[in-house]
């Protein structure tokens, strides 16, 4: 995105794309220092994202768009007839309170928490990694005694809300409607159609 939308437009400076917000520091001392601009940092920067830009454009040059109206014609097709989709136990807002902080915790996907901190593995084997084991055992050790102590001490109370409404397409749109004979609106979800030409018959969604 950066290189291809963001730089080719941006003539005051030189953008960059910082995966980690840690690594902004990092960064933008590159870009005001002297020994870096001198080290060529920004042409290696340009350089990096000509690759990425002319990469870009041949693969977009191989692929077929349709005409929108094509594509909304290719949308999946639904055989309502011989389909009833149940119907739930209550329409509108649910707000669901008192949830257990233990239970929830055993829900954590722990592999994005370690990338956070640049340990780059899948949990649970990133702790038992030859090289980068040692410190994620650790980093896991102090991440489970302060989960402990927040659900000894109740940090903060979580709430779920869920919600159903009848609901109707028009064209690429989700319609939800306050009751079932559809009278009163309540919103409308817009959504973009798929337009690049499918191939054995799929559907553009």
């Amino acid at each position: 995105h950066t290189a291809v939308k963001i730089h080719p437009r941006y003539a005051k400076g030189q953008t960059v794309y910082v995966a980690d917000a840690s690594r902004a520091v990092g960064v933008v001392s590159a870009l005001l220092s002297n020994e870096a601009k001198a080290a060529g940092y920004v042409e290696n920067v340009r350089a990096e994202y000509k690759k990425v830009a002319d990469a870009h454009a041949r693969s977009e040059a191989d692929k077929q768009r349709l005409p929108l109206a094509r594509a909304r014609a290719n949308a999946h097709k639904i055989d309502w007839a011989g389909y009833e989709p149940p119907k739930p136990s209550f329409l509108g807002l649910k707000v669901f309170e008192g949830w257990d902080l233990a239970e929830l915790a055993r829900y954590i996907d722990w592999t994005p928490f370690f990338q956070t901190w640049e340990l780059k593995g899948r949990y649970p084997k990133i702790l038992d990694d030859e090289d980068q084991g040692p410190a994620a055992r650790q980093l896991f050790e102090d991440a489970q005694a302060m989960l402990a102590k927040i659900i000894a001490e109740k940090w903060f109370a979580p709430k779920g809300v869920i919600g159903f409404w009848p609901a109707n397409t028009l064209d690429d749109d989700i319609r939800l409607f306050t009751d079932e004979a559809r009278s009163h609106e309540l919103a409308t979800f817009f959504t973009l159609r798929q337009q690049l030409a499918k191939r054995d018959g799929k559907a553009n969604v």
